[in-house]
């Protein structure tokens, strides 16, 4: 697996199951004034994603955030890197993906309004009818000027008219005036402690904050006009009690405090603190590791991790602590993820402890053991595909806890794939993000993080469907998409190749053949894949199957190892001597005579000695090839080596020559031809950034030309747009991207309409479905594959943006 943890990522997760002190806030002695909305509004009027449908066996990407409504423990929200939220109200059994401008960092449940919800993204959300629609409230909408989209990713960045850079680190709801928020804001360079008295919409600075404040806790029983607050830091406490501000420290000698948690012991009268430090996936460089409890706001600690070093061995280097998560109405239940627990000679454990008396004592939840032979799941997990797939290290142990505040036994758990949860207090868990279909196949529940490069079907058998994808490699379906399994175990797929499949194609006349590229290199051409470590350390190939995929056989041995990230078959020549080509992603384009076994390089005028060959297309009306090159550089700069760049040939790839693009273009993505005017040419392109910090992309978007390239017209001007495909029957042309839309042309190009109901932010492909010629498909990055209406669906209700706030599809 090539899965990591970003910087940003890990300072946007880290306090991803500390959220839940706000509900105790309206709990406890006060629980009893609450009067409790249990029903989201509107009930009927709203289509949620309307007709639109996730395909695909679920999971497969990094989630976070598991938050449990402390109304009802069957309603949950989770987030994910890739910029989807999900939710669910039937405990798991089913999740619908909403989008909220990016990651979503916390959740955060009125204590009075069961339909009110906050969350932190790029600013701060607010639901009134319990997820079906957000409007966002910071910053206002008053003082924005534009919203610019820009980079690789496309990340979204709100500009104020004071051009501050403006974040929300962390936010708290009043127990008893739910009017009444705190949080910590980020200015530029600056922090502040702030206060609204109307739900966020306006905001007063109360004092300055030195560092980042991962939480903030309001102390239940605190008088109503001076509570008692604790901002808590990487490495210290600011503490705010009779009006007096000072600081508790760390426990000692600890640098830098991984996660905070907490809850209000009821019979003791009492705020519990717990907090965790050590080397971990969340502090790399390492430290004093602990587990630490505090009855006095953060003034004394005590380390309480000794009863689970009991439980190993206790030698050697010390476990990991990832994370914990603790019952905000019963604090006196932890549970905590742990890894790299010496437990025999040659065996680790790593999965979930729990304690149900503050941590003076703990016992195995959920137990998986790492040996020098293999790796077994616990016996009290019931998996999914991944776990049958993979093993344990797959998942790994949880990144986030979410444990229902009012029943510390309803617990829900993220990691790197899976979602999981236990209701009867960790003695069983249970996956919740796919279904088994009894047969070997599996269908999602609504949770997608996975990443496609389309969809394809076998055009002998159309129940037969493929999904090339990130991290999970190649998935297939028998049965029209209704259950899935994995098309790369145990069948000659060479194990450092499984991560990603870039494309798979079918000889279309010769029943179950076709070739396959895989890769340990996944999310090109994406230049986080290169822009470090470049591209001398790729591994993959070319495979080539005889029946449909049931079993593969590398081919192609002469290129070498390489991520190849296209294939192109001349389907003018003959049936068992095709010629094929290959783009090999910084190594070149190659081509073979013989059905795949053997490959020449054909570079001649492509530029520098790592090209980074990325698509390749055919124009079979005079045979001419088209090779896009992608972009190097990612600093902005135009009109040198790393530019990116589209070229020809005319002979068959012995030689090529470079297209002219439009002005200011060099970040060719994917190009189509019109095959009813082959000198018509559609080309989508990604924007470059400029130096300015609020400067949007520039010279993105799509481009058409009706003389073979020597002129353009820009046609849509969305900066960030990925595939462009044509639905030859339909005479239809499909577009999408990473600002929220897909896109469809009726005028073969020239004018584009938004597709409505799909609003996921990074979008791949389109691609036509073959058994329905009034749905597609639509590949994204980290959101699944989604199957919907052609036309979109106008009665679908999106969730980004309330009609005060820019729509998604004015992002400059």
């Amino acid at each position: 697996m090539i899965r990591s943890l970003t910087e940003n990522s890990l300072l946007i997760f880290s306090r991803a199951t500390a959220f839940f002190f706000l509900w105790f806030l309206a709990a406890c002695q006060h629980m009893p004034q609450v009067k409790l909305t249990t029903e989201y509004r509107p009930a009927d009027s709203v289509k949620e994603n309307g007709r639109w449908t996730a395909i695909g066996p679920g999971g497969g990407g990094n989630t976070y955030c598991p938050t449990v409504s402390p109304y009802n423990p069957a309603v949950i929200m989770i987030s994910c890197d890739m910029t989807g939220s999900y939710l669910t109200r039937d405990g798991g059994s089913s999740w619908k993906n909403f989008n909220i401008m990016g990651p979503v960092k916390s959740f955060i449940y009125d204590p009075k309004d069961s339909n009110i919800v906050y969350a932190i993204s790029k600013g701060l959300f607010r639901t009134c009818d319990m997820g079906i629609s957000w409007e966002m409230i910071y910053p206002s909408p008053q003082e924005i000027e534009k919203i610019v989209s820009r980079g690789d990713e496309a990340n979204e960045t709100i500009v104020t008219r004071d051009r501050k850079r403006k974040i929300m680190q962390a936010l708290a709801i009043d127990p008893e005036n739910t009017n009444r928020l705190y949080a910590v804001i980020a200015e530029d360079d600056s922090s502040f402690f702030c206060t609204s008295q109307d739900r966020g919409l306006h905001w007063k600075t109360e004092r300055n904050v030195a560092g980042r404040v991962k939480e903030i806790f309001v102390i239940p029983g605190s008088p109503d006009d001076d509570r008692t607050i604790l901002l808590a830091g990487a490495n210290s406490i600011e503490a705010r009690h009779a009006g007096a501000w000072k600081t508790n420290k760390c426990p000692a000698g600890v640098k830098y405090i991984t996660q905070y948690a907490g809850g209000y012991d009821s019979v003791h009268k009492r705020f519990i603190l717990y907090a965790i430090s050590g080397r971990s996936n969340y502090n790399p460089s390492g430290d004093i590791s602990g587990i630490y409890y505090s009855s006095d706001e953060g003034q004394t600690w005590e380390n309480r991790q000794s009863g689970i070093l009991r439980l190993g061995l206790n030698v050697g280097e010390q476990p990991e602590w990832r994370s914990l998560g603790v019952s905000a109405f019963h604090p006196g239940t932890i549970y905590l993820s742990f890894s790299n627990l010496l437990i025999g000679a040659d065996t680790f454990s790593m999965g979930i402890v729990k304690s149900v008396d503050y941590g003076k004592t703990w016992k195995f939840s959920w137990k998986d053991l790492l040996t020098k032979y293999k790796n077994i799941s616990a016996a009290n997990y019931t998996g999914g595909w991944i776990d049958e797939r993979f093993d344990p290290m797959w998942g790994e142990n949880p990144f986030c806890f979410g444990v229902s505040p009012q029943d510390p036994d309803i617990c829900y758990t993220t990691d790197y794939g899976r979602v999981a949860r236990t209701v009867n207090g960790g003695q069983t868990w249970s996956q919740c993000y796919t279904r088994s279909d009894g047969k070997g196949g599996w269908s999602t529940t609504g949770i997608d993080v996975t990443t496609g490069y389309g969809v394809v079907t076998d055009p002998f058998d159309s129940a037969h469907i493929f999904l090339p994808t990130t991290d999970i490699g190649l998935m297939e379906s028998i049965d029209n998409g209704q259950s899935w399994r994995s098309c790369t175990k145990d069948n000659g797929v060479p194990e450092q190749w499984v991560n990603t499949t870039y494309c798979l194609k079918f000889d279309k006349e010769i029943k179950g053949k076709a070739w396959a590229t895989m890769s340990n290199v996944h999310d090109l051409p994406r230049d986080k894949m290169f822009k470090n470590n470049g591209v001398s350390g790729y591994d993959g190939g070319i495979l080539l199957t005889l029946d449909a995929g049931r079993s593969w056989k590398p081919v192609g041995a002469s290129i070498g190892p390489g991520a190849v990230t296209d294939l192109l078959i001349d389907p003018a020549s003959p049936k068992g001597q095709r010629v094929l080509y290959a783009c090999v992603f910084g190594k070149g384009l190659y081509k073979s005579v013989d059905d795949g076994f053997t490959w020449a390089k054909k570079n001649a005028g492509l530029p520098g000695r790592e090209p980074f060959v990325w698509r390749i297309i055919k124009r079979a009306a005079d045979n001419v090839l088209f090779l896009i090159v992608s972009r190097r550089n990612t600093d902005g700069s135009f009109g040198n080596d790393g530019d990116g760049a589209v070229y020809r040939s005319d002979d068959a790839a012995e030689t090529w020559k470079r297209l002219s693009l439009p002005r200011g273009v060099n970040g060719p993505v994917s190009m189509a031809i019109d095959p009813d005017d082959p000198k018509r040419l559609i080309l989508s392109a990604w924007g470059r950034p400029q130096a300015e910090r609020f400067s949007s992309d520039t010279s993105g978007g799509i481009y058409l030309s009706e003389n073979d390239g020597r002129s353009w017209t820009c046609v849509l001007q969305d900066q960030h747009i990925h595939d462009i495909t044509i639905d030859n029957i339909n005479k239809v042309y499909y577009a999408c991207g990473f600002n929220s839309a897909a896109y469809r042309s009726e005028d073969r190009g020239g004018g584009w309409t938004r597709i409505k109901g799909y609003d996921f932010k990074w979008g791949k492909r389109v691609d036509p479905d073959p058994r329905n010629p009034n749905k597609i498909f639509i590949s994204t990055f980290g959101g699944g594959v989604w199957h919907g209406p052609a036309l979109g669906d106008p009665d679908t209700h999106e969730h980004l943006f309330s009609p005060s706030y820019p729509s998604p599809f004015s992002v400059y």
